[in-house]
């Protein structure tokens, strides 16, 4: 498969920055660069006019890339090395299923991007293997963009250059290009580009615990067989053919020194390509033994036990591939498990009154989006658990169960947000019991006390929320972690008005802004959620799970639960040795200063020292 690469020759520098900048961009913010300081100062706000000094956007958004940015370098050896460089690498992800927009400045200098798989994202830990084994096979790559998530930034086609001039497009047209970054490369291109470079290493010794925990409960459930029968699941296993360098070396024991430093890459590239199409290591014993792998054969020559050091690399690779590969998205056409709590009015009561408080309290502040989720999880939990005690909702739930029902926040996110509540004058949320061991916090989920004039204000906020008459009480929807969670009480007012509202009504309606309002009409229209007219805002044709679905968000969910699952087993070891380590030895049943064999009489020596040293000597 040969990689899209985007051209485009007459096109201009604003035109091209309209284009890429948003879509490019992680966040919407930019970074201009200062001629005295010859580096990119701090951000700004992105805008549609391209400004007139290099300007370079975020990659990263709390901490994870929609996009791998390759920065070529032409100051140290040319535009020309930079040009060869740039081709060998498209090859490499092109064989992977990946796809990539090219762009080069005026020094000759050239950025690739290629874009990852619709949903997936990657975060600097999982990036820096992979940018390390390309960067020693091409010189000209500076990978420093890429491993600093917070100050991490590249400049896009139509950008101004420190040179003059501005970055052109290399390829096609821009409709391509726009398009190859919207689409995206095949799900698990970067895992088969580190398997194509060669780069398979057991992790087992550099990791902590809890990352040793998901590791192994990942490759329990994605490992079929034992021993030299076991194999790769079937639904991870890849149909494509295997690259031609990479059957090239296992008939011939040549080694591409452009792609593999050494033999031994090489060598595990067989090995891991044969992994990922469902060998065991009895198979790849077997193909040692051909023509077709004589070169692999040659390779472990050296060894004293061959079929051993096979053994050894095939295990490491499969551990490899199972606790790396990404979950495959199958368009199952089934509604996301996103079920409600109850109808109980109690709890309902409860979450309309608590999200209004929220809306008045933290109105104008920037947690009021993430303090509405996780409001609404915890009436989802409580609602779910029943508990009530003297009229009052009680629950006892962790951060991290939290933070999936709250549209997969981040856990910090949520265990902020709920320290936050307990110290907030008023809060409907009261912490009863503090947790201990192994024992969530224990909160009371009490009335909020409101104006009549403030509720009536702010009751499409509550009946967003389940608050409604007949209404469950539901989880917050994993999809507003891709959409942006700020967005979803907007949406769900325009789900739960009874008639079409126009935008002003509903930014009213929900207590936002016009900019902040505008804003998140187009995103979600982009999203497809809803549309607008000259009658007002309506849904549109794609809802929530569409959007989950696109974005493999079960596979997401799945793998935070197996991380709290291997950080519950880490924490209750932690609890047994603190335990052991606290119980006291038994202690001895002769009490101090007694000697506790009285058949022996002290020796001569004993009485001698006693009376040569005389009583000790009084302090004044």
């Amino acid at each position: 498969m040969n990689v899209r690469v985007a051209y485009q020759a007459d096109t201009t520098p604003d035109y091209l920055w309209r284009r890429f900048a948003p879509v490019v961009a992680a966040r919407r913010s930019m970074r201009l660069h200062d001629p005295a300081l010859r580096k990119f100062v701090a951000a700004g706000p992105l805008t549609i006019k391209r400004p007139a000094v290099p300007a370079a956007v975020p990659l990263f958004s709390r901490g994870r890339a929609r996009l791998l940015a390759l920065d070529f370098d032409a100051k140290k050896y040319g535009a020309d090395e930079v040009a060869a460089d740039v081709a060998r690498v498209l090859s490499w992800v092109g064989e992977c299923g990946g796809r990539a927009v090219v762009d080069v400045s005026t020094s000759g200098g050239r950025h690739v991007l290629i874009p990852l798989a619709p949903g997936s994202t990657a975060g600097v830990a999982e990036l820096k293997p992979l940018l390390r084994q390309l960067a020693a096979r091409l010189r000209t790559l500076d990978i420093t963009p890429m491993t600093n998530q917070a100050t991490g930034c590249i400049t896009v086609p139509g950008s101004a250059c420190r040179e003059g001039g501005h970055r052109r497009l290399v390829g096609a047209d821009v409709a391509d290009a726009v398009n190859t970054l919207t689409i995206g490369s095949d799900p698990g291109t970067l895992t088969r580009l580190s398997a194509l470079l060669g780069g398979v290493h057991s992790r087992r010794s550099d990791i902590r615990a809890v990352a040793a925990e998901i590791t192994a409960s990942t490759v329990a459930e994605r490992v079929i067989g034992t021993g030299d029968r076991a194999r790769l699941h079937p639904r991870l296993c890849r149909t494509s053919p295997t690259p031609a360098c990479v059957t090239a070396f296992a008939a011939t024991g040549q080694v591409d020194l452009r792609r593999w430093p050494s033999r031994s890459e090489a060598r595990q590239s067989v090995l891991t390509h044969a992994v990922l199409t469902g060998a065991t290591a009895a198979d790849i014993l077997a193909r040692a033994a051909t023509a077709e792998w004589s070169g692999v054969r040659a390779a472990y020559a050296r060894y004293a036990e061959p079929a051993r050091a096979l053994r050894r690399d095939a295990a490491a690779a499969l551990e490899w591939a199972a606790s790396t590969l990404p979950e495959p998205v199958r368009d199952t056409r089934h509604k996301q498990m996103h079920t409600g709590g109850t109808s109980n009015p109690i709890f309902r009561s409860w979450v309309a009154t608590a999200q209004n408080w929220v809306t008045r309290e933290y109105n104008g502040k920037r947690d009021r989006w993430t303090t509405h989720a996780v409001i609404q999880a915890l009436g989802w939990a409580a609602a779910v658990s029943g508990q009530v005690v003297e009229g009052t909702p009680v629950v006892g739930v962790g951060g991290r169960s939290l933070s999936i029902a709250a549209g997969m926040l981040p856990e910090s996110t949520v265990w902020s947000v709920l320290e936050r509540l307990r110290e907030a004058e008023g809060s409907p949320v009261l912490l009863i019991e503090r947790g201990a061991g192994q024992n969530p916090d224990r909160y009371a989920l009490v009335p909020a006390v409101m104006g009549e004039s403030e509720e009536d204000t702010f009751e499409l906020v509550s009946a967003v929320s389940g608050g409604g008459v007949g209404q469950e009480i539901d989880s917050v929807h994993p999809a507003w972690s891709v959409i942006g969670w700020r967005h979803r009480i907007l949406y769900g007012a325009v789900a739960a008005a009874p008639d079409t509202m126009t935008a002003e009504e509903l930014f009213a309606a929900v207590a936002i802004g016009r900019t902040s309002g505008y804003e998140t009409l187009l995103d979600l229209r982009i999203a497809g959620l809803v549309t607008v007219d000259s009658r007002g805002v309506s849904l549109g044709a794609a809802d929530l799970d569409d959007i989950g679905h696109r974005h493999g968000l079960d596979a997401a969910i799945s793998a935070r639960i197996v991380r709290h699952r291997a950080e519950r087993i880490v924490w209750r070891e932690w609890l047994a040795a603190r335990e052991e380590a606290r119980i006291p030895t038994e202690p001895s049943s002769t009490p101090p200063g007694v000697v506790e064999d009285a058949s022996y009489l002290p020796g001569d020596d004993y009485f001698a020292a006693v009376i040569g040293s005389g009583p000790p000597e009084r302090a004044d």
